[in-house]
């Protein structure tokens, strides 16, 4: 099977974070996207941050119904900071004979080379970034990353690939949706009526919910 890894925040999740890793699902023909929350993010701060129990549940409301993703809570039973090494680990372990690809976004690519043991991560799986129209690769930076260039993607020493996708662009941000709820703003259309109707029952991102994670 050809499997996606795609990891987050998700606080919340939206329709930005959705219908990207949909166009990366086609064009790569995966069979499975699972989307793994991170319960303490290291590049994160605390602040505006809700508890990962309450992301879970916004992210499980967000992908029912589509058989091809996949909820994954292998980030919450630590204790320890969400580093995605050990979570490409964890699947690579759990699927020594299917195709892993690490999923992110352009501008966390952008700073893969500040991530925990990120050599490690180059060097075990293939990467898809996604990327909006206008974007440019770095071939610099990919070059100092130990990527040489091909055709279709970049490829280092261990054979393992970096392909760069182009996605549907929506002007869709957590941070926007978080921002819309402390001014009361409607905030239909940004994410699953589902997801919003929790988040409204539960007052989140609101003063009256504490954040924390």
């Amino acid at each position: 099977m050809n499997i996606g890894i795609f990891g987050g925040t998700f606080n919340p999740v939206h329709f930005g974070h959705l219908r990207t890793v949909e166009d990366v699902r086609e064009k790569f023909n995966l069979d499975i996207v699972y989307f793994v929350l991170a319960k303490i993010p290291p590049h994160k701060l605390k602040e505006n941050v809700i508890s990962a129990k309450e992301r879970y549940k916004i992210l499980k409301l967000a992908l029912k119904g589509n058989p091809f993703f996949k909820l994954s809570n292998i980030e919450l039973k630590r204790k320890k900071p969400s580093y995605s090494l050990d979570t490409i680990k964890y699947f690579k372990k759990k699927f020594q004979n299917d195709n892993l690809f690490f999923i992110l976004g352009s501008d966390a690519f952008n700073e893969i080379d500040t991530w925990y043991k990120f050599s490690e991560i180059l060097n075990i799986i293939d990467i898809i970034v996604m990327t909006r129209e206008e974007f440019h690769c770095n071939e610099s930076f990919m070059k100092k990353l130990g990527y040489k260039s091909k055709k279709d993607y970049f490829i280092n020493k261990n054979d393992r690939k970096v392909y760069f996708q182009s996605v549907t662009r929506l002007y869709i941000s957590s941070s926007k949706i978080r921002k819309y709820i402390s001014q009361n703003l409607s905030i239909n259309y940004f994410l699953p009526e589902k997801c919003i109707s929790y988040i409204y029952q539960k007052k989140l991102y609101t003063s009256e919910h504490q954040f924390d994670v």
